[in-house]
């Protein structure tokens, strides 16, 4: 044998002794050697598991030392980041390889131009085998390899860094090509007549994302052709009760007719049909709907109250409150919070029952927890349902999918006594249910409420101080002021220490900026555009969205280069659509008409002294009185604010919009009574044909 060759055989027999190392990032980070299955544990240093995370998600395994520097050190002086990078990297070789020499090439890890990669010659991440199974898979619409690449999927990628921008593309990515191979799955069981199988996909993936109309609609239909219109009915119900609770949408008119045609029998149920080729898989794709993509809008500024409300679910101590209310004003995302938290929940292995308070939920007693049941049972397999229907008779007329099949049990002569097992029944339930894992029932808005509702509200509340249980829910301050009764139950059991708040604030500008970015990928977000929509929106989430769509749907007026001016903004109008939300839908004519003249005055503020002349001037006219009773009620709303002797929009966007969605001749009429009390400064308007543009009515 030549010398010169020995180092070349020994490195060769080094590269094939070398363990496979497998990296899981699915269902939470672990790291493996396969030569002797023991998990890598010693990490040491924390930044040493980050850095393995940061490869192990990053395109190609490999990013500039620049670029980890940014992720994981950010803001920090470049000595001291460069330090600490040295140390992340010791510490991974030392974890990954505990007998590696100290100055010996690692076989996992390369530091080599500038670049860190993992040698994936000997390295293999789950995340990585599901993507490859999922999408040869999808492209020959194979069964058998969906359901092979679904078992793949280990679970939310990296569920203790949720929160972390870094994984979220990846994350988001992974998840939904796991919703696509659902889809794919629950079509093919379809066209094969097994239609139990088809609705189990669906379900699987509404559990994640209620909010898809299309797989709501998708169920509906399989109802239909199973023989189940009870089950039609409720899968609307639910659908309805997910986009109010989420999106604030009703059901589209296709939906909406589908039930209409169930309900009066125009839908025939048809045989099992034959079995048909898949879609291409690129279908799947195109089944997003509009509310999806808004349902995906980023989520910042609230991480650490997520992580507040989950310790109050875990705690040690024997008492604690039981039941959260998050409060804030209109728009400040307190659905979207509920959301999360009912995420992140799930992701730690909590049952979580969604409740909800849309028109149907607010008809009968007991509607938001009737849904939260009906969620919870309706996603388990024939035989547990009937288990359940066993166990909790009482539940059979509560909860439809327990009833099915079933004979019931006669109602009570007194319905008082119907509602009494029916309470015990759910305290039954929720016991059992809590001995297995903790329990976070959701009950969306509490603002229309049942009396029922709130009678067992309290008493779980009472129970959870001692239970492994979390009510939650959200409250609207404005519409609270015409809730006596819960506002009086929420008072005695805060006094009770039964229930706490968590009130929800705007955002800052700097995290105004974080929003946007991903909501607004091709404008131009600089200083003067962001301090624009910080300023009219003053953080609303909601009005964020609202204006920054109103910039990015308008063509080449959609962005200009300065800010737009508070009553223009291009040649378009700036949307009022969900601004109704925001206290609008809650007044009367007559605080209207105020909030109208305040809108068309367009200053910073505007006196006491000439809203009042400028009131008695409109036809007809708002005497002393009505003024003032309109101004308490638009203070007590959030929607004005008191700024030194005058009174003006707390959020400028709503009066910009306000004032844009009235049609001319009332905006003439508002600027002729500011004019002659000289309180119409600098008035704009952009219709282009008013007296106000032509210039034949000045201030």
């Amino acid at each position: 044998m030549s010398p010169t060759r020995a180092p070349d055989r020994v490195q060769s027999e080094r590269e094939r002794s070398v363990a496979v190392l497998d990296v899981n990032v699915l269902g939470g980070f672990r790291v493996e050697r396969r030569s002797n299955g023991g998990p890598v544990s010693e990490w040491q240093r924390r930044g040493a598991k980050t850095l393995i995370k940061l490869l192990a998600t990053a395109p190609e395994h490999a990013l500039h030392r620049e670029q980890v520097l940014d992720l994981m050190w950010p803001g920090v002086e470049m000595t001291s980041a460069l330090n600490s990078l040295g140390k992340a990297l010791h510490a991974v070789r030392h974890a990954l390889e505990p007998d590696l020499p100290p100055r010996g090439d690692s076989a996992y890890l390369r530091t080599r131009d500038s670049m860190v990669s993992l040698a994936m010659e000997h390295v293999s991440i789950d995340a990585d085998r599901f993507q490859l199974m999922a999408e040869r898979a999808l492209r020959d619409a194979d069964l058998d390899a969906c359901e092979r690449a679904l078992a793949a999927y280990g679970g939310e990628l990296l569920p203790e860094d949720r929160y972390a921008d870094w994984c979220a593309g990846r994350r988001d990515f992974l998840a939904e090509l796991r919703v696509r191979l659902l889809l794919e799955l629950a079509q093919t069981y379809e066209a094969r007549g097994s239609y139990n199988l088809s609705a189990d996909r669906l379900r699987e993936v509404l559990r994640e994302d209620p909010a898809r109309e299309e797989v709501h609609r998708r169920l509906m239909r399989l109802y239909v052709q199973m023989g189940m219109p009870d089950q039609v009915v409720r899968q609307f119900q639910l659908c309805e009760a997910a986009l109010r609770s989420q999106l604030d949408l009703s059901p589209q008119e296709e939906t909406q007719s589908l039930l209409k045609d169930v309900l009066d029998s125009q839908v025939p149920v048809h045989p099992a049909p034959q079995a048909r080729p898949a879609e291409p898989p690129q279908s799947i794709a195109q089944e997003r709907t509009g509310a999806e993509t808004v349902a995906g809008r980023p989520f910042v500024g609230r991480s650490h109250l997520i992580a507040e409300a989950y310790d109050a679910l875990v705690r040690e101590e024997a008492l604690g409150e039981g039941m959260i209310v998050v409060s804030g004003e209109a728009g400040v995302g307190k659905t979207r919070f509920l959301e999360e938290l009912a995420a992140d929940a799930r992701s730690r292995g909590v049952a979580v029952l969604w409740g909800g308070t849309g028109a149907h939920a607010t008809h009968f007693a007991g509607g938001p927890f009737a849904v939260a049941l009906e969620g919870h049972v309706a996603s388990r397999s024939d035989d547990e349902r009937k288990e359940l229907a066993h166990r909790y008779p009482a539940l059979a007329r509560f909860v439809p999918s327990l009833g099915l099949g079933a004979e019931l049990p006669p109602l009570a002569v007194d319905p008082g006594d119907d509602h009494l097992g029916l309470m015990t029944e759910i305290v039954r339930l929720l016991t059992n249910l809590g001995q297995a894992q903790p329990v976070l029932i959701v009950l969306g808005d509490l603002h229309d409420v049942d009396p029922f509702s709130l009678d067992l509200i309290r008493y779980l509340a009472h129970l959870a101080a001692e239970r492994p249980w979390l009510l939650i829910a959200a409250v609207r301050e404005e519409q609270l002021l015409a809730a006596p009764d819960l506002r009086r139950m929420l008072a005695a059991m805060m006094r009770e220490r039964l229930c706490r708040t968590l009130e929800l604030h705007c955002l800052s500008e700097r995290e105004c900026g974080e929003m946007l970015g991903p909501v607004a990928p091709t404008a131009s977000l600089d200083g003067d555009l962001l301090e624009h929509v910080y300023t009219q929106s003053r953080g609303n989430p909601l009005l964020v969205l609202q204006l920054i769509d109103s910039l990015t749907s308008g063509g080449e007026n959609g962005l200009p280069g300065a800010a737009p001016g508070p009553h223009r903004n291009g040649n378009r109008r700036l949307p009022l659509g969900g601004l109704e939300e925001t206290g609008l839908a809650h007044v009367d004519r007559t605080t209207r008409r105020v909030l109208e003249l305040v809108a068309a005055a367009n200053l910073a503020a505007i006196s006491l002294g000439d809203l009042r002349a400028g009131a008695g001037l409109l036809e007809p006219p708002v005497s002393d009185a009505p003024l003032l009773d309109a101004l308490d009620r638009g203070l007590e709303l959030r929607l004005l604010e008191e700024r030194g002797e005058g009174y003006g929009f707390r959020h400028p966007y709503i009066g910009t919009a306000l004032y844009q969605g009235l049609p001319r001749h009332r905006r003439e009429q508002l600027h002729a009574a500011l004019s002659d009390v000289g309180a119409g400064r600098a008035l704009e308007c952009s219709c282009g044909s008013c007296a106000i543009c032509s210039g034949s009515l000045r201030p």
